[in-house]
C-alpha cells in the first residue's frame, strides 16, 4: 500500500503546475456535477405522491363563516368626550356644577384628615 501511495506522490510531483491545475479543476468540476445530480434526484424522489391504500373520502370544502373568523364589532360603551367647551368668562354655581363634585358632600371628610396627617408626618421628616 505504502509503494502505491509513493509512486502516486512521485506522478504528482513530477507534474507541471499547470497540470497540477487541471487536476485539480476537473476534480472540482466532477464534484459539482455528483453535487447537483444528487440534489436533483433528492428532489424529484421527494415529489412522488403518495397513493392512499383505502377508500378516499372525497368531502366538499365548506368555507367558514365570517361570524367564526372574526370577532364582533365591539359595544360602543365609552361616553362622549368634550373635546372643548366655550370659554366663559364668569361661572355661576349652576355652570360650574357639571364639571364639580365636592369631596366633601359624600362624606370623604375622614380621608382627607388621613391624607393631611400623612402629608404633614412626610414634610416634618424631611430634612
Amino acid at each position: 500500500m505504502e509503494r502505491i501511495i509513493q509512486i502516486i506522490q512521485d506522478w504528482f510531483h513530477a507534474l507541471t503546475a499547470a497540470q497540477k491545475r487541471q487536476i485539480v479543476l476537473v476534480s472540482a468540476a466532477i464534484f459539482v456535477i455528483l453535487l447537483v445530480l444528487s440534489v436533483i434526484l433528492s428532489v424529484k424522489g421527494s415529489k412522488k405522491e403518495e397513493i392512499p391504500s383505502g377508500p378516499v373520502n372525497v368531502s366538499r370544502q365548506i368555507p367558514i363563516p365570517a361570524e367564526e373568523l372574526f370577532l364582533p364589532d365591539e359595544p360602543d360603551f365609552i361616553p362622549d368626550v368634550l373635546l372643548q367647551r366655550e370659554q366663559r368668562s364668569v361661572w355661576n354655581e349652576k355652570d360650574a356644577s357639571v364639571f364639580w363634585q365636592d369631596p366633601l358632600a359624600s362624606g370623604e371628610e375622614q380621608w382627607r384628615k388621613k391624607i393631611e396627617t400623612a402629608v404633614d408626618e412626610l414634610m416634618e421628616n424631611v430634612p
